[in-house]
């Protein structure tokens, strides 16, 4: 795929502060007693996801990532993107089904959409 141009679409990398103040909430809990340590996985599983979410377009298809599974969409998949004000963008499939995109901001769809070529 020579001069193919892939956009890529991520959280903002502020989440990271929030994470950092959610896991100090966290561990002030944690050292209280054994009991609570486990509550240390909650910042660290947000930590993965703000690190690793994303969403890859190229004239192929999208490229999701939710943190821990990754996911290949073909345009000819796609039926349609549903964009609501206070939720995440949601992907319609030509099969029905449905993909949230929490990696990607609802300001950036128009670009996706362009970086495709396709629609």
């Amino acid at each position: 795929m020579v001069g193919v141009e892939r956009v890529q679409f991520r959280p903002d990398r502020t989440a990271v502060t929030a994470v950092a103040v959610f896991f100090l909430g966290t561990l002030y809990l944690a050292l209280t007693g054994p009991w609570f340590a486990p509550l240390l996985l909650l910042p660290v599983g947000s930590l993965v996801w703000t690190l690793r979410a994303r969403v890859v377009a190229d004239p192929d298809g999208l490229e999701v990532c939710n943190g821990l599974a990754r996911h290949r969409i073909r345009w000819d998949q796609v039926d349609a993107f549903e964009v609501h004000k206070r939720r995440p963008v949601v992907l319609r499939r030509t099969d029905g089904g449905t993909t949230v995109l929490t990696a990607l901001p609802r300001q950036d769809v128009r670009k996706l959409v362009t970086a495709a070529g396709q629609r």
